[in-house]
């Protein structure tokens, strides 16, 4: 019976004389019914099938479907009808015969090079997918499997694009498709996607596949995360600023300290002069009033320059091996005769499996950590827990890492390319400068570190600031 099946299969033409041989593989087997099918994608085409083994209702009817694969790569199934399922010594002739079947199915000769070309589809780093223009879903690989949707190939070939990707709006998909469609031209974009507190940056290209005749007939979609990147330009184009703004404040705190100078000893002077006697007492307290202002301001002022000379003044020779559960301790300590810190309760986790200790300027370290705190304070408006954790890198052994973790308002993501910038806040006027975060990722990037942070609106935000250890890791 199985070299039966084998003649025809390997004939010059199968289909003629697969019914028969299918006929002799059912009545073997005690099977009602054995079918041969070719899916491609959502369709299934009947390639040949043999009479039923007996007449009778079709209740009570056991299918089972034995894949027909040629060079690993799915062409059909054969399809088993009876009342029972095959048995173990069956089930094994039924795939053995299933082997058999594969030359003689359509398309067989293609099938090794089909396999090899999506092998080589899924083996790339990238998301793609490809649409006709009736906007149906013609290849989808295994990494867009993995995507933020985890949309199975299977469920995803022959649908339309709208019912699977419904993250997005239908009109807006719509309209990127139509413009690659209408005019035949690369069409790219970056997104960025939030899963959680992470969010990610995805850079998408849709691209015209065109027919022998250069009209397009399907459009390519390839989508690449391309987040890393993203922050690496971030972080450089922030350097550069800070690198820009340090130069700046070096040269501007020789120009500008000798007037503060000369204004706060000609304040120091008329308030000398205001105490002394004939000079009306209504006067007098007026006068007191606009020097101790004029006083404060002077050194306001030089303590703004000093912040921005944080950015470009090396300080490596003062640092020394510090342990961050003991800058935590110092920080914590500082901060109760904080008025409103009081309110909050900080959740320490520090890990105990390993030395955490950096090489650092530990009152630097603690400026940050301090500065970290009480903007979390503020993002919870003055209550709730913050989370003060210390670990070890999980991917990279030789660095450490120090997180606060509120459950604020969270940042927006216009706000978030702006955070390290000097001078910029969402605090209102008289609440601050602008400065602290600046100051903390200047101190950071000098220690050979670096500060990032994750955030959802409505959620809260993460401040991570990672550190080498003083010792790598053996």
């Amino acid at each position: 019976m199985l070299a039966s099946l084998a003649a025809c299969a390997a004939s010059e033409a199968p289909r003629h004389c697969l019914p028969d041989a299918l006929a002799q593989l059912a009545l073997a087997t005690g099977a009602r019914q054995c079918t041969v099918i070719v899916r491609r994608g959502e369709s299934r085409t009947t390639v040949a099938q043999s009479a039923a083994n007996w007449p009778g209702e079709d209740t009570d009817i056991d299918v089972t479907e034995f894949p027909i694969t040629l060079a690993r790569c799915p062409i059909g199934m054969l399809v088993v009808r009876g009342s029972a399922a095959p048995s173990p010594g069956n089930r094994r002739i039924f795939e053995v015969a299933a082997r058999l079947l594969a030359p003689a199915l359509p398309g067989a000769e293609h099938a090794p090079q089909d396999h090899f070309t999506q092998q080589i589809l899924d083996s790339l780093p990238l998301g793609l997918h490809v649409v006709d223009r009736d906007y149906r879903i013609r290849a989808w690989n295994r990494t867009r499997e993995s995507g933020l949707q985890g949309v199975q190939r299977d469920d995803a070939l022959g649908r339309s694009i709208f019912e699977v990707l419904r993250r997005q709006s239908a009109e807006l998909l719509r309209r990127e498709f139509d413009s690659v469609f209408e005019t035949g031209e690369i069409l790219r974009f970056d997104i960025e996607s939030s899963v959680g507190v992470e969010s990610r940056v995805y850079r998408v290209s849709k691209i015209p596949m065109r027919d022998g005749g250069g009209a397009v007939t399907h459009v390519i979609t390839i989508g690449e995360d391309v987040t890393e990147a993203v922050r690496a330009q971030d972080e450089a184009a922030q350097a550069r600023k800070l690198a820009a703004v340090g130069t700046l404040a070096a040269g501007a705190m020789h120009e500008i300290n000798n007037p503060l100078a000369t204004i706060g000893a000609c304040a120091e002077t008329l308030a000398l002069h205001v105490a002394e006697p004939g000079v009306p007492e209504s006067l007098r307290e007026t006068f007191v009033e606009l020097c101790d202002i004029i006083d404060h301001e002077v050194h306001r002022s030089k303590r703004i320059l000093n912040g921005l000379l944080d950015f470009s003044r090396p300080t490596g020779a003062t640092r020394a091996p510090a342990e961050l559960r003991s800058i935590f301790d110092q920080t914590l300590r500082l901060l109760k005769y904080h008025t409103h810190f009081r309110a909050m309760h900080v959740h320490t986790e520090i890990a105990t499996d390993a030395s955490l200790v950096v090489r650092a300027d530990r009152d630097q370290l603690v400026q940050v950590l301090m500065a970290l705190l009480l903007n979390a304070m503020d993002a919870m408006n003055n209550s709730g827990t913050i989370r003060l954790r210390a670990l070890r890198a999980p991917a990279r052994g030789e660095e450490v890492v120090m997180e606060v973790i509120d459950t604020g308002s969270g940042i927006p993501p216009a706000v978030r390319q702006r955070l390290f910038e000097p001078f910029f806040t969402t605090k209102p006027p008289g609440r601050g400068t602008g400065l602290g975060l600046s100051i903390c990722y200047g101190i950071v990037s000098d220690h050979g570190g670096r500060i990032e942070v994750e955030s959802a609106v409505g959620k809260g935000s993460t401040f991570r600031v990672t550190l080498p250890l003083a010792e790598p890791a053996s």
